[in-house]
């Protein structure tokens, strides 16, 4: 009972940030901060503390199902048109990443990290990432390209690498699928 009284309390200090908005440039500032978005309910905000190859990786499947999405509905014929929209999944349907990372990320997925945030007890080095244990007895890695960026938390990074080279390779078959219809329609104009 008293330690959990005591995590609570430390978890509020941390919320607190002395007043002002947690710096994430740090690890505990980046941990306050994604607590700070969980306590607003603010799945756009928590997005900006994620794992800054993550967020690019979102960035780029939104920009590429987007540009599929354009080119299928300018180009394809209209009884192919809603399948191939379809299969383009969630992310020609969001308006940007964070976005999309608020569509996916539901409550387990909030729960799951607003229960591993708390005070760091131990840290240490993994390749490129620094792997934490909190007071809540979790285990959180956090990644950051260079000195003074942003701390993020990693969040599915291989598969949304996955995904974005999927989406980077469906953007150009359904481009030449395009230009394949737009052949198909002139020759079938011809007299």
């Amino acid at each position: 009972m008293f330690r959990t009284a005591l995590r609570g309390l430390f978890l509020a200090l941390l919320l607190a940030g002395c007043g002002g908005v947690p710096d994430p440039r740090t690890i505990d500032g980046a941990l306050a901060y994604a607590a700070r978005a969980i306590e607003h309910r603010d799945p756009r905000t928590l997005f900006r503390v994620l794992d800054v190859r993550s967020r690019h990786a979102m960035i780029s499947i939104v920009a590429d199902r987007q540009r599929a999405k354009a080119i299928i509905e300018r180009s394809y014929p209209a009884d192919v048109r809603a399948e191939a929209l379809a299969e383009l999944g969630d992310g020609a349907t969001v308006a940007d990443a964070p976005a999309l990372f608020a569509k996916r990320c539901d409550r387990t997925c909030i729960a799951t990290f607003r229960d591993a945030l708390g005070a760091v007890v131990e840290r240490h080095v993994d390749g490129d990432e620094t792997v934490v244990r909190t007071t809540r007895g979790e285990t959180l890695r956090l990644y950051r390209r260079r000195e003074g960026d942003w701390w993020g938390l990693v969040f599915q990074t291989d598969e949304l690498f996955a995904e974005r080279d999927r989406a980077s390779r469906d953007r150009e078959m359904i481009a030449q699928n395009a230009r394949t219809y737009e052949r198909r329609r002139a020759l079938e104009a011809m007299p």
